[in-house]
């Protein structure tokens, strides 16, 4: 009887584990894509670009806490031309200015987490440190006013349509 008990709890066990594994978790037809990307900002009067190719790859299957398992994608940019925070600089009150490209890979990927997200954007970003502690500044009429930085133009290539399976069926 004891032989019996051990033998079906094993194979309980062993079920459990392989189904709670992430198999069950649909995989990407496409695995990884190119994109390419220009962005045009002004900084203390002065225009740049910055432009590149955004690759995105997908990294298999992880358990968060609050999520249980999911798709895990990672981006970066290709020949190290840039990286997806780029300091414009520090402005009189320490505040230092940054271009954030935020790419997103599940999204670039069609691998959207909600068909109501709004479509991703570059933006410029502040983060002050003073007496009174760290506070960021995302308004972008504000940042143009106090320290003329802002988007002036924006290209990212369109996500893909990618399509999903699960390993069992």
């Amino acid at each position: 009887m004891k032989r019996i008990f051990c033998i079906i709890f094993i194979v309980f066990m062993l079920t459990a584990t392989l189904t709670g594994c992430g198999l069950d978790v649909p995989r990407p037809e496409i695995k990884s894509g190119e994109f390419d990307f220009s962005v045009t900002y002004e900084y203390c009067g002065e225009i740049k670009t910055v432009s590149g190719v955004y690759v995105c790859e997908f990294d298999g299957i992880d358990w968060v806490l609050d999520g249980g398992y999911h798709r895990v994608w990672s981006g970066y940019v290709k020949d190290g031309t840039t990286e997806e925070r780029i300091r414009l600089g520090v402005a009189e009150n320490g505040g230092e200015v940054d271009l954030e490209l935020f790419f997103d890979p599940d999204r670039f990927m069609g691998d959207y987490y909600s068909e109501d997200d709004e479509p991703f954007a570059p933006y410029v970003s502040v983060k002050v440190v003073d007496d009174e502690g760290m506070y960021f500044e995302n308004d972008a009429d504000r940042i143009f006013e106090l320290y003329g930085a802002r988007i002036i133009d924006y290209e990212y290539e369109e996500p893909i349509e990618n399509t999903f399976s699960a390993v069992l069926g």
